[in-house]
């Protein structure tokens, strides 16, 4: 409360010296009010970025959406359940080598003399032979395979004539398709430098190819299985769902985002400086898609012009719940957690079964669905907001209430698995089909240019589909080369 002067001389009776006293004591009272109500602002600004500080700092793959190669050294959570032998999970099919029925090679080991009596077995045929096989790899040197253009004179014309070599055959020394497939074997999919490359066919043949060499082999193949991917792109555009994501990655020093679109039997990959627009287009799939399309809830999926549905991934929200739970201690977001979980597993024992859930059931996950989130609104108003630091716009909200509003607006995709038993619960995948593309980068840096991202993107892809398709990785990219190759019918 403010004196005025009059105010201060009528309290003071009148004595000017305390009336002085009095109006410096109110003035250093005023500044001292203004200094501690700043203080409080700042520090509750001082908490607010230590409490966004230490979430970003206990952040991993068990509670956002970083990929589990960034957790360091961190001590892993074990997975495996209780109660089983050492080594595989439960439920894990084993398997071990079988006997061949016809090695390629016998080796007899005779027994000579009794162990018991040392008499001479030398005569004695054998009963019976106890066997057991070893298998190896063969250490042989390259095949050398020399091809003759006869060469001949026309009788009638008297012109020199010579026989057209194979298209393939192009030097007086090359190396052969095999060659160019182990190449791309290991640099696609092993991820090993060229440098390594070179040293390991050095090592097994005695032939050290330069990496001019390799880069043209790899140039090959990728011209010969982009002639392939329209195929891929067909297929997938008849996909009841696919899958989809996108990560960041280095080209040339500067960043680019490498897509996945892919199905159960189909992966499609590719490298663009955009992380939508263009990038959707070149690829060619969902601008004509009408299926269902499964992602990580990234805004572009959700443009008014497309004609697909969505399915988000509960992998990611469960994550992010935790996240929540851990550093806000919000209960709703460790309600809905549990709430996703329990109705996968519910999902998945009807699936087994071919029975679909209850009307009843159904209900129920919706009903608690609904008690969460409207628990979430008391529990997120109570959250310090961020300050807001951009332009003009949509006013700044809390982690936890932007996850209760994507709750909230995308209910239908986030449970659209429970009401049809062809969606999947999350968007792993995708995630699979990219994730050792970013081992790639950690390995070697970064693309030099973006033509080598792209036919790097472009030959994964497809070497993805063949696992998929269970298809001999280097028989495939051998017949690739000689124009022979068939996708697996589906």
């Amino acid at each position: 409360m403010k004196l005025s002067s009059k105010q201060v001389l009528q309290v003071s009776k009148g004595d000017t010296e305390i009336a002085g006293f009095i109006s410096a004591l109110l003035t250093q009272n005023e500044k001292l009010t203004e200094m501690v109500e700043t203080q409080s602002k700042q520090i509750k600004k001082l908490e607010n970025r230590v409490h966004e500080l230490e979430r970003q700092l206990g952040q991993n793959s068990n509670n956002s959406s970083k990929p589990p190669s960034s957790d360091g050294l961190r001590k892993k959570n074990n997975l495996r359940e209780s109660g089983g032998k050492n080594g595989a999970p439960n439920g894990h099919k084993g398997h071990t080598l079988r006997f061949s029925l016809e090695p390629d090679e016998v080796i007899v080991h005779p027994l000579l003399t009794c162990k018991n009596c040392n008499h001479s077995l030398a005569d004695v045929p054998a009963q019976e032979w106890m066997k057991r096989q070893v298998l190896d790899l063969p250490l042989s040197p390259l095949i050398t395979t020399e091809h003759r253009a006869e060469e001949k004179r026309c009788p009638c014309c008297r012109t020199l004539q010579r026989a057209d070599f194979p298209a393939a055959v192009k030097a007086p020394v090359q190396y052969g398709e095999s060659f160019a497939a182990w190449t791309t074997y290991l640099s696609v999919y092993q991820l090993l430098p060229l440098k390594r490359v070179a040293q390991f066919f050095f090592d097994l043949t005695g032939c050290r190819p330069s990496e001019r060499t390799l880069l043209e082999q790899l140039n090959t193949m990728a011209f010969h299985v982009a002639e392939l991917e329209p195929v891929i792109k067909a297929h997938l555009r008849n996909e009841p769902f696919i899958y989809c994501d996108e990560t960041p990655m280095r080209l040339n020093g500067k960043q680019h985002h490498l897509h996945t679109h892919s199905s159960a039997y189909w992966t499609l990959l590719h490298m663009n400086e955009k992380r939508c627009g263009s990038a959707f287009t070149e690829m060619g799939v969902l601008p004509a898609y009408n299926g269902v399309v499964v992602h990580d809830c990234f805004s572009s999926y959700f443009k008014s012009d497309v004609t697909f549905a969505h399915a988000l991934c509960n992998a990611h929200l469960m994550r992010e719940c935790q996240g929540i739970a851990d550093y806000d201690k919000h209960q709703w977001a460790t309600d809905m957690k549990e709430l996703l979980r329990r109705s996968w597993t519910l999902a998945k024992a009807a699936r087994a079964s071919g029975i679909p859930l209850s009307d009843e059931t159904l209900a129920e996950i919706d009903r608690q669905y609904d008690d969460n989130l409207a628990l979430g609104k008391i529990e997120w108003a109570k959250d310090k907001v961020p300050e807001k630091t951009g332009p003009k716009g949509r006013k700044c909200k809390s982690k936890s209430a932007n996850l209760g509003d994507r709750f909230e607006r995308h209910k239908a995709s986030i449970l659209r698995f429970l009401y049809d038993a062809r969606i999947p619960f999350d968007n792993n995948q995708a995630e699979r089909d990219i994730r050792m593309s970013k081992v790639k980068q950690k390995i070697s840096g970064c693309f030099r240019t973006a033509i080598g991202g792209q036919q790097f993107a472009s030959i994964r892809g497809f070497i993805s589909t063949l696992m998929k398709q269970s298809l001999p990785l280097h028989n495939s990219l051998a017949s690739v080369l000689r124009g022979q190759f068939h996708f697996r019918a589906t």
